[in-house]
């Protein structure tokens, strides 16, 4: 990934990008009817959710920025975790009120 992006990434703080992760999620979720489109956006948030992992403000979350990672890679593939679109949604979403 590109080092520019990278470094911005690691300039929003843990909230922002973890909404910024939720958004993808959002759009892929909106995009249901599109198989591409709503795969090309799991991709982004799982991405998103790697750049979080590799931040080094994140090391004690680590294993739940994995966590999150491995549902949003089940949700694009196998779905065994049956979570529904809406907790992962809420997930998500919940960090705005740390942004307030």
């Amino acid at each position: 990934m590109d080092r520019t992006v990278k470094d911005r990434w690691f300039g929003f703080s843990l909230a922002e990008q973890m909404l910024n992760i939720g958004n993808e999620v959002k759009r892929a979720i909106r995009f249901e009817d599109n198989s591409d489109q709503q795969r090309s956006f799991i991709d982004k948030a799982i991405r998103y959710t790697e750049l979080a992992i590799s931040d080094p403000k994140n090391f004690k979350i680590k294993p739940e920025l994995e966590a999150s990672r491995y549902v949003l890679e089940d949700l694009k593939k196998d779905k065994y975790l049956n979570c529904s679109k809406k907790q992962i949604c809420d997930y998500y979403m919940n960090f705005m009120y740390f942004l307030k």
